[in-house]
């Protein structure tokens, strides 16, 4: 996007000097389009498609916005909810729920290199909320450490805590 950005830049005073070359009757096209004119068409095509690829961004960005908002509360207003109702089992799947939604992502990433311990730190901003509420989540969700154990002996993964095998990986 950058380069475009610089390539018009450059690209502005050549089309101005056209335009204005073109503009005072120096061309032999007089039945055609003046030059300004050209230049003000390639400079509103420009920006019409600016706006589109905004638009679309924008777009992106809002497409799910319950996980932007649980992102910037830091809770999930469901769980309160279903608390609230009684319905405490709901609560718990959900928590359950919310809980692997979260660690699993970590779980399968290639790039992070200290699962446990990322995986740690979610429970640890998670849990908290969750016991405040009156609700219990299994056990192999209260660390990294259990959920990659659990979810190893269910796949029959080899996903260590730490990979230590890593040059990259943070020490």
């Amino acid at each position: 996007m950058k380069k475009i950005v610089v390539f018009c830049c450059a690209l502005f005073p050549t089309v101005s000097a056209f335009a204005y070359y073109d503009g005072y009757g120096y061309s032999s096209r007089n039945d055609e389009m003046s030059g300004f004119a050209i230049f003000t068409l390639i400079v509103m095509i420009g920006y019409i498609t600016l706006s589109i690829v905004i638009l679309v961004r924008w777009w992106k960005m809002t497409t799910n916005v319950e996980q932007i908002r649980r992102h910037i509360t830091h809770a999930n207003p469901k769980l309160t909810y279903l608390v609230a109702i009684g319905e405490k089992e709901q609560a718990e799947k959900a928590a359950l729920t919310m809980l692997v939604d979260t660690l699993y992502p970590i779980y399968t990433s290639l790039y992070n290199y200290s699962k446990a311990e990322a995986m740690n730190k979610e429970i640890q901003a998670l849990l908290p909320k969750i016991q405040k509420l009156g609700l219990s989540v299994p056990d192999y969700v209260t660390s990294g450490e259990k959920f990659i154990d659990y979810i190893n002996g269910l796949t029959d993964g080899k996903v260590p805590y730490k990979d230590e095998a890593n040059p990259y990986a943070p020490n």
